[in-house]
């Protein structure tokens, strides 16, 4: 499934820019140290929602312009001192793209 479309991995301009692995991290009441996803993570479509009615995201992104598929999610941790976000970006191999999309969607 991944990179079947009209560019490869390498040429595509939103896949090149993203990592196998991107991860993201956010302390409210604290912006040392927080960082942020690339900007090329905005372009990416949401194919299925993995949990459609949970508080952290689960979601099965694809790239419009080449097909490549990545794993979303979201974790978060309420702290007093400031809450902890995160957001991990997997890029994923046809076979990862398959076992997404055979499972269940998680209520």
């Amino acid at each position: 499934m991944p990179h079947d479309l009209q560019t490869t991995l390498p040429e595509c301009p939103i896949c090149s820019a993203l990592s196998d692995q991107e991860y993201a991290y956010q302390k409210y009441g604290s912006s040392d140290g927080d960082t942020e996803l690339p900007a090329a993570v905005a372009k990416l479509v949401v194919v299925r929602d993995l949990r459609p009615h949970g508080s952290r995201r689960l979601e099965l992104q694809r790239c419009p312009l080449c097909n490549t598929h990545y794993l979303y999610r979201t974790d978060y941790e309420y702290l007093v001192n400031g809450s902890e976000d995160e957001q991990f970006l997997t890029r994923l191999t046809g076979d990862q793209v398959k076992e997404c999309l055979d499972q269940p969607v998680c209520d």
